[in-house]
């Protein structure tokens, strides 16, 4: 598949999605707990992924952290989310190109944390974020991955249901030269075959 048709099928996946999870407050059923999806573009070497889920999932509470405890756990939740390949081939090639982790449940001084090759961090804030009404907290996640021999995997590793147990099932959507599936992961799986449909 030309790069051109495949970033095209990337952003259109990634437009649906943003519009999906940008309407979960308004849709009490877009939000389930223990539900989470992961949607993968794989190029080459690259990957590009979306992976979006109810931050009950990822922190066990929805709401602003409040405590010291809850705050360091958003922040060690965030520094897990922006450094570790949410996808990786079975000899742990994927590294990190860029990442950018988005969610309601800090504490207000750095809900979107943009990780790119320079390192800089940059912090958007938005007022309806900041309400205390606010009833359904999601962490979205993007990430870029650079991934050595990715052409040969034939299944992928995903560490996200081992390390967040509160997810229980992973939804797994992908477009790649070799066309396109989808697998759902239960509790504690950690890898899918790109062959799988």
């Amino acid at each position: 598949m030309k790069r051109s048709k495949l970033n095209a099928v990337f952003l259109a996946t990634s437009s649906a999605l943003m519009a999906l999870s940008a309407n979960a407050s308004d849709n009490p059923g877009a939000h389930q707990h223990g539900h989470a999806e992961l949607q993968v573009a794989l190029d080459g070497n690259q990957i590009d992924l979306i992976f979006t889920s109810p931050a009950y999932n990822l922190l066990g509470f929805e709401h602003r952290a409040r405590t010291d405890d809850q705050k360091a756990l958003v922040k060690e939740t965030e520094e897990w989310l922006e450094r570790t390949p949410l996808i990786n081939t079975p000899d742990a090639s994927c590294k990190v190109a860029s990442a950018e982790v988005y969610h309601e449940a800090g504490d207000g001084s750095g809900d979107h944390h943009d990780h790119g090759s320079n390192g800089h961090d940059h912090h958007e804030h938005n007022e309806h974020e900041h309400s205390e009404g606010y009833g359904h907290s999601d962490f979205e996640v993007t990430q870029v991955l650079n991934c050595t021999g990715l052409a040969s995997a034939e299944a992928l590793l995903i560490p996200l249901t081992e390390r967040f147990p509160e997810i229980e099932d992973l939804g797994v959507q992908w477009v790649w030269s070799g066309g396109q599936g989808s697998a759902r992961l239960e509790h504690q799986e950690r890898s899918f075959s790109l062959k799988s449909q």
